[in-house]
Parts: structure tokens; sequence; C-alpha cells
């Protein structure tokens, strides 16, 4: 079922974001429950395989993503209250911390340097009737990437 964390090769995972490099020819998922980013080749058939593991994020609750044109991936981090930009093999080049949940991170605006997060105090039914959530930007130097 949808939003339920499944059991693949004897681990639990919830995959939560994702990008695809603008070549195509890679998919990255953000691993809730894992602590990681994992990679897979996209094959010309539309399978995936080559599956190997971007950057382990430990201390951190990956959700949202988005890829940046140098490689590097911003990871929405809502246990850590933060957003971090990582690059392959689990380097954490840039913090953004945001004093609450965040959920979701994008690249956008005229040149794509614009950094959108979704932060809250609370997800799921915790939320509801809070009103917390809000959409902060800031300005970054690597423009955004790839799909989305």
């Amino acid at each position: 079922p949808d939003g339920e964390a499944k059991v693949v090769d004897d681990e639990v995972v919830f995959p939560n974001g994702s990008v695809v490099s603008p070549d195509g020819r890679t998919l990255v998922v953000a691993e809730t429950f894992a602590a990681r980013l994992t990679a897979f080749t996209i094959d010309d058939d539309g399978t995936l395989s080559d599956r190997r593991v971007f950057a382990a994020l430990p201390d951190r609750a990956p959700d949202g993503i988005c890829l940046d044109a140098d490689g590097g991936i911003w990871v929405a981090d809502f246990a850590g209250s933060a957003c971090v930009r990582v690059v392959e093999g689990g380097e954490v080049t840039d913090v953004v911390e945001t004093g609450r949940g965040c959920f979701a991170a994008m690249l956008g605006g005229p040149d794509r340097r614009t950094l959108f997060l979704m932060v809250a105090d609370a997800f799921s039914g915790d939320a509801i009737g809070r009103h917390s959530a809000a959409i902060e930007t800031l300005e970054v130097d690597v423009p955004g990437a790839g799909w989305p």
C-alpha cells in the first residue's frame, strides 16, 4: 500500500523524494527510515539496476530532495530541522538550519538558484490546527538541474 515502509533485501525502506539526473540515466531516492540516498541506473528500457548508496546520512531523516548542476543534492531533513546539501559519497557541504521540520526542497526561480524549503512544526495528524507551515527561500550559488 502507498505510504508504507517496504522490506527490500532484508532492509526496511521508506522511499520519499526522488530526482532524475539531467541525462536521464540516474535516479536518486531519499530513504527516510534508512537515513540515506540511494541511486539506481536507469536502463534503456526504463528498468532500474545497479542499486548503490549515493550518500549515507546518519542522524538525518531525508525527505524531499532536489538536484543541482554540480551533482549535489539538497535534502530536506524533517527530524533535524534543517536542509543539507550533500555530494556523492556523503560529504555534507552546506547546512541550512530551519528551526523546525523541513519536508521538501526545490531549486527554482528564473535562474533555478532560489532554494524553496517547505517547513512546519509538525507533520501528519500532529499538524492539524497548528497552521505553522511556511515556505522559506534563500539564494544559492549552484542552480538546479535534472527532474523534477
